[in-house]
């Protein structure tokens, strides 16, 4: 064992604000952790403006011994990103914070992925370089995203052991104190206790809808270049996996216009990243160290072209086992999701049938051949009196549709 994590105690947390269930499957993937030896302890927190779904997570972990903490929410991620590092702060105990959200997963060997990481880095802050996703076929965007079941896709950062960032972070470098359409090209994966030293007010920004945690990129790049504590960057393949499948991602239900000029209204604090920069941005200045995937059998086959990455025989690439497991592991993980959905849209029928309408329709138009799911889509239809998307999806629905009173004369 690296004397590096010898006696030291990590708090992972999990931050929720919708849909317990779902948040069941991100748990299951941090305590099936492979090949790793962190003292850890989870902590769910729910940030949420639902006052019922505090007791909807402690039903679905009633019997699960972890423990639940509620804290303030303005119904933007930024609160409920700030709560983590007051929890970390309060609980003296730990020494490292590694913060999931609830709606996203940790592949198999995250957390030995992570353990390889501080045994070569020592960090203090230990950021991602992006993400895996999970998406729908019609949001794959390339040839070599990976085909799962039920039509969803995995879009999968390849293995090329270099800064991917020397091929495609040209549209990284903007200025967010002088131009939009900026997005975080990081993403926080540990901290130590070393970061409350520094008297940092606000991590993440409490205004922005979707992009504050680019005020924690902010304070990455200014503890970086001030030599504030040891932080870097590594490559996020086997460590975590964006769930971009959920209709209620705040990226999908709230506005990102004005989270720019709220960004902008921290340029004060940041005058010596303006210096460093000197008004031009290179995220090739930044600290980046790559992590070697899990197996030793790794597939090294690329070439570049046009300044782009490129996989040369992509049947083998699948076929690697740093590849495959990702696969099988995504595979899985989707079909159990699809099953959380159906769950979602069968209560939402009740209780908020526009989400039921929209998850059904999303999945139909995913190519999901579910007759339970056409039948769903039906009983909205007749609960709406829109009797044109009952006539419209009645057929697919049958014979399930014999199950609803309320179908039965459309049949």
């Amino acid at each position: 064992m690296n004397t590096t994590i010898h006696n030291k105690r990590f708090l992972i947390t999990l931050l929720t604000s919708s849909n317990a269930k779902l948040l069941k499957l991100v748990y299951d993937t941090v305590i099936n952790q492979k090949n790793h030896y962190l003292d850890y302890t989870i902590i769910i927190v729910i940030n949420s403006l639902n006052i019922d779904y505090y007791e909807e997570v402690v039903d679905v972990f009633k019997d699960i011994n972890v423990e639940i903490i509620e804290t303030k929410s303005n119904g933007k991620p930024g609160m409920g990103h700030n709560s983590l590092f007051e929890i970390f702060k309060n609980n003296v105990q730990y020494d490292y914070l590694i913060p999931i959200d609830g709606d996203d997963f940790l592949y198999p060997y995250a957390l030995y992925q992570i353990t390889k990481s501080i045994n070569k880095t020592n960090p203090d802050i230990l950021v991602l370089q992006g993400n895996d996703l999970l998406s729908y076929y019609n949001d794959s965007t390339s040839s070599t995203d990976i085909y799962l079941n039920n039509c969803f896709y995995l879009i999968k950062q390849d293995e090329y052991p270099d800064n991917k960032w020397k091929y495609n972070g040209l549209n990284l470098n903007k200025d967010p104190f002088k131009e939009d359409y900026f997005i975080t090209p990081i993403r926080l994966i540990l901290c130590s206790r070393s970061i409350f030293k520094l008297n940092i007010d606000k991590y993440y920004c409490e205004k922005s809808n979707v992009i504050d945690d680019y005020l924690f990129y902010l304070h990455f790049i200014n503890i970086y270049i001030n030599k504030l504590l040891n932080v870097y960057i590594i490559n996020s393949c086997h460590i975590y996996l964006y769930n971009d499948l959920s209709i209620t991602s705040v990226h999908k239900t709230l506005d990102l216009s004005t989270d720019y000029k709220f960004i902008r209204t921290y340029e004060h604090l940041f005058n010596s990243i303006k210096t460093f920069y000197n008004d031009k941005w290179d995220v090739l200045k930044l600290p980046f160290i790559y992590i070697e995937p899990p197996f030793d059998n790794i597939y090294n086959n690329y070439k570049i072209v046009d300044n782009n990455v490129q996989i040369i025989n992509y049947k083998l690439y699948l076929e690697n086992i740093n590849t495959k497991y990702i696969i099988d592991f995504s595979n899985d993980l989707v079909l159990k999701i699809y099953n959380v959905f159906k769950c979602n849209i069968d209560k939402w029928l009740c209780s908020n049938n526009i989400k039921a309408y929209e998850l059904s329709l999303k999945l139909i138009e995913n190519n999901i051949s579910d007759r339970e799911v056409f039948a769903y889509i039906c009983v909205y239809g007749v609960i709406n009196r829109k009797i044109n998307i009952v006539e419209k999806y009645i057929k697919n629905a049958y014979p399930i549709s014999k199950n609803y009173n309320c179908l039965l004369k459309y049949i």
